[in-house]
């Protein structure tokens, strides 16, 4: 895997032409798993099934059911259910061997993942974003009883310490909204490339991010997923 290409590595709803822009650099383009398939989309309505899509297309290296299922609080048997029927989608693929080979190894099916947002059915949609804000969610309210406990412990806090969660809306012409999505995007392909091997490891240390840029719409018929 050419360091270069490790610019996509996690479920995000893009266009081809987003891709473009952030593989202009290179001149090449990462490998796309594209899903179309209501029901494929359907089948990510799943938290442990987030979690290994994430975790896959980030590292970009293979992952045993063992391991996966560390992350998620399941069974190995558990995890192996879940990563067949991400295979049967497309999403993972059954990777070569290593070591002793007694557990089998996976990985990502591309190094970019792509759901067509503009396929026509809703429910698909809906359940497959519930559950990403849920995760998230979830993520957030740890994170608010951790702060609470360092306070509570008299822990000062980093100074660099990032956000919880920030929102707010800026004033954009057109233009300058493009520029705005490609810097800030730009940003986070930067940083997903210079992670090495180590730093991409079951172990590391990760970070989980949300971004949505949601222009607003003259009139409700003009927005659609």
């Amino acid at each position: 895997m050419k360091q270069a290409l490790k610019f996509f590595p996690m479920t995000r709803n893009t266009t081809q032409e987003q891709a473009s822009e952030a593989s202009s650099a290179t001149g090449e383009y990462p490998q796309v798993v594209s899903i179309t398939d209501p029901q494929a989309i359907r089948a990510l309505a799943h938290d442990a099934r987030l979690i290994v899509l994430d975790e896959l297309f980030a590292s970009q290296t293979t992952r045993t059911a063992t391991e996966l299922a560390s992350l998620c609080d399941l069974t190995p048997s558990a995890m192996s259910y879940h990563l067949r029927a991400l295979e049967k989608y497309g999403y993972v693929i059954r990777a070569a061997s290593e070591g002793d080979a007694r557990e089998r190894r996976w990985r990502a099916a591309g190094e970019r993942l792509e759901l067509n947002t503009q396929i026509d059915s809703s429910n698909a949609k809906t359940a497959y974003l519930n559950v990403q804000l849920n995760a998230f969610r979830t993520r957030l309210n740890a994170e608010v009883q951790r702060r609470q406990n360092e306070a509570a412990a008299g822990i000062t806090p980093d100074p660099d310490r990032p956000p919880m969660l920030t929102s707010g809306l800026v004033f954009l012409s057109e233009d300058k909204q493009r520029e705005f999505n490609r810097r800030m995007l730009d940003l986070v392909y930067e940083y997903e490339a210079k992670a090495t091997a180590e730093e991409r490891s079951i172990d590391s240390r990760r970070m989980f991010y949300l971004i949505s840029l949601l222009p607003e719409y003259q009139s409700s018929g003009e927005a659609a997923l």
